[in-house]
């Protein structure tokens, strides 16, 4: 049966597949990381109850400005599983541009009224001036600061309810946001996922390099491995190009 909200989508994931489906993330240096859907839901349920603990409530909107890693889909899903809204925001890259990246961003977190950033302690250092022109309510914070001890139940969440805020990529012009629902997300993904398994294996596996804040790594790679559910093996865009 296919999951109305990507809330039970992780959940059934963790029932179905357990330990044997997940994601891979690879490091600059080539090391991989496994993050099996039954750690993925156990997570992102801790990280739900560190971010209520701190005033984070549903319907609020969390900016989320991390590289290719468990903390980027612990912190997506638990904002599901709480009933915020994640944002996800392309971390700083290039270092060359670095003021225009400070406006840019500081204009999203207004935009969507971001109630708290949550990063780690490498873009943290980076984020620094972004709060020199807009300071969320709750800060910002990094990911290990914000994991509950114990997880909580996950909030009722309806598939028209909003997953997810994207953010066009503003190649043109100021990026723009788009509130996408359960519905839309899952919609999109398992149109995918039709393609992809119409001759492919029983246990479907993939290889991605797109960016986690941009749409075709979520919703073209990282849904649908939870939906299926099957395993995704996850390369950090930077280290795709550098090689």
């Amino acid at each position: 049966m296919t999951p109305q909200t990507l809330v039970s989508a992780v959940q059934q994931a963790a029932d179905i597949a357990g330990h044997d489906a997940g994601y891979r993330f690879l490091d600059r240096k080539e090391q991989e990381t496994w993050h099996p859907f039954s750690e993925v839901a156990s997570r992102s349920a801790r990280i739900a109850a560190g971010l209520r603990e701190i005033g984070v409530r549903a319907g609020d909107t969390v900016a989320i400005v991390l590289p290719t890693g468990p903390d980027f889909i612990n912190v997506f899903f638990a904002c599901n599983h709480l009933g915020a809204i994640p944002v996800p925001m392309y971390p700083p890259v290039r270092l060359g541009r670095l003021d225009e990246y400070y406006e840019k961003t500081a204009a999203m977190l207004k935009t969507c009224r971001a109630r708290i950033i949550l990063t780690d302690a490498r873009v943290g250092k980076l984020l620094g001036r972004v709060l020199e022109h807009v300071t969320p309510p709750l800060g910002m914070s990094r990911v290990a600061d914000v994991t509950g001890a114990h997880p909580i139940e996950p909030h009722s969440v309806n598939p028209d309810d909003i997953a997810m805020v994207q953010f066009s990529s503003g190649t043109t012009g100021i990026p723009k946001p788009v509130a996408l629902t359960h519905r839309h997300v899952i919609s999109n993904s398992m149109a995918i996922i039709g393609k992809l398994t119409e001759k492919g294996p029983e246990k479907p596996s993939g290889v991605s390099w797109l960016p986690l804040y941009h749409d075709m790594g979520l919703i073209g790679c990282v849904f649908p491995a939870v939906l299926l559910p099957g395993t995704l093996t996850l390369i950090p865009p930077e280290a795709f190009l550098l090689r």
